[in-house]
């Protein structure tokens, strides 16, 4: 359904409703989830092949997907596409290393003490790459490549059996390119509770990360704290700030590239009421039912005001200066300037994440990075002149939060005569 709105004083309290429904994403656990997620945690791989048949409608004998089902997968694709795969593998490699690179374990210190900060990667992640409406095998290389640059200790993939009772033969080899061969055929909920709570087959994880429809993003909400998440992934959705400088038939389609996903949906924000109009006068000609709204706006000024309400998950900025928006925009995890930064060529070969929060949470999250797949810890190492400079001070606090224990505990290293 296509809207069209003005953007002025008098109708400002509207657009925002507008923006807050796009943005509705509430994702409360539903019953049969429990269910489901507790039934695993009890009777673990038993409950797995129950509910791959009843949703899936497959009997599996082997939730582990073999040597042989991935080496029948390089038969079943078209080998015109390892290039393409192999170099987007490539750049997503560049650029995450660069992360890496600026991971150095930092050292404050002076006479008295030193903290050091050191990085530590996870042991263990479950990577979920959903089966449903396409093979989203670039997800594959988005979501594994960081965690294979941390060095995680042991990488899972699960998805669902949804191509004739396996996975799609696509997401196998693009697995098995990157070294990744402990991956197991199931999906939904059903995968996040085994990957959480560990079976005889499958194994336990520390984090899970990777997209999903509902079902998936209820499980992982539920068993939050249990695992960490990489966070809930609601749908896929861009906004677009345009003026007359911008191509209208790119933002034509870049609108429809991101509102083709399920429940998609895009926005398009522009001072060119031309521009709107050729968008606008497109969708009512070929009856396009995609969920997108026009805001023509007065100046860019409130076009940022909107688009830092919105917190997008993908955001083109097609204007003659975008490098004096940039600054000003506080609430977007990947942005893309100019007439040829289309979102799509980000999501498959720029090398940046296309893993990326949604639904208005970039305000409080970022794509998802080398970061996601590393711990860091401090180490504290105080000597005798740090406990005479500063102890009298660590005193004093602990007393007034009524903490003697906290107190005596400085004190005997202050005064007590050691060594």
């Amino acid at each position: 359904m296509l809207k069209k709105f003005f953007y002025n004083k008098n109708n400002k309290g509207k657009i925002y409703a507008v923006i807050d429904k796009m943005n509705n994403f509430d994702v409360k656990v539903s019953d049969d989830i429990v269910k489901i997620v507790e039934d695993i945690k009890l009777n673990g791989d038993k409950a797995v092949k129950k509910y791959i048949k009843r949703i899936d409608k497959v009997n599996l004998k082997n939730l582990k997907v073999t040597k042989k089902e991935i080496l029948n997968a390089y038969k079943k694709i078209d080998k015109k596409i390892l290039p393409a795969i192999k170099t987007s593998i490539e750049n997503v490699k560049k650029f995450h290393q660069m992360q890496i690179k600026n991971l150095k374990g930092y050292v404050y210190k002076n006479y008295e003490y030193k903290i050091i900060q050191k990085y530590i990667p996870l042991d263990s992640v479950g990577v979920y790459i959903p089966g449903g409406q396409a093979p989203l095998f670039s997800t594959v290389i988005m979501a594994c490549v960081p965690a294979i640059i941390a060095k995680v200790g042991n990488i899972i993939i699960t998805s669902p059996p949804t191509f004739n009772k396996g996975i799609n033969p696509y997401i196998l080899v693009t697995a098995d390119i990157l070294g990744i061969n402990d991956i197991y055929k199931i999906g939904g909920a059903v995968a996040i509770a085994a990957l959480t709570y560990g079976t005889k087959t499958v194994p336990k994880v520390e984090k899970i990360v990777g997209p999903g429809n509902i079902y998936t993003t209820m499980a992982k909400k539920y068993v939050f704290g249990e695992v960490g998440i990489d966070g809930l992934n609601g749908p896929s959705e861009i906004t677009i700030l345009a003026d007359e400088s911008a191509n209208p038939n790119f933002i034509l389609l870049d609108l429809l590239a991101q509102a083709e996903h399920i429940n998609g949906h895009a926005l398009f924000i522009t001072t060119s009421l031309k521009t709107a109009d050729f968008v606008a006068d497109y969708f009512k000609m070929n009856n396009i039912k995609y969920n997108i709204s026009i805001i023509i706006i007065e100046n860019l000024k409130q076009g940022i005001e909107l688009i830092n309400y919105k917190a997008p998950e993908h955001l083109e900025i097609i204007v003659k200066n975008p490098q004096k928006i940039i600054p000003l925009i506080k609430n977007a995890p990947a942005i893309f300037t100019g007439n040829y930064s289309a979102v799509a060529f980000g999501d498959y070969m720029a090398g940046a994440n296309h893993i990326l929060p949604t639904n208005g949470t970039a305000k409080f999250s970022s794509a998802l990075s080398v970061f996601d797949f590393i711990k860091h810890t401090h180490i504290v190492s105080c000597n005798k002149k740090g406990i005479q400079r500063y102890g009298e001070k660590v005193e004093a606090l602990a007393e007034k939060e009524g903490l003697l224990y906290h107190k005596l505990s400085i004190k005997c290293r202050r005064t007590l005569k050691w060594k």
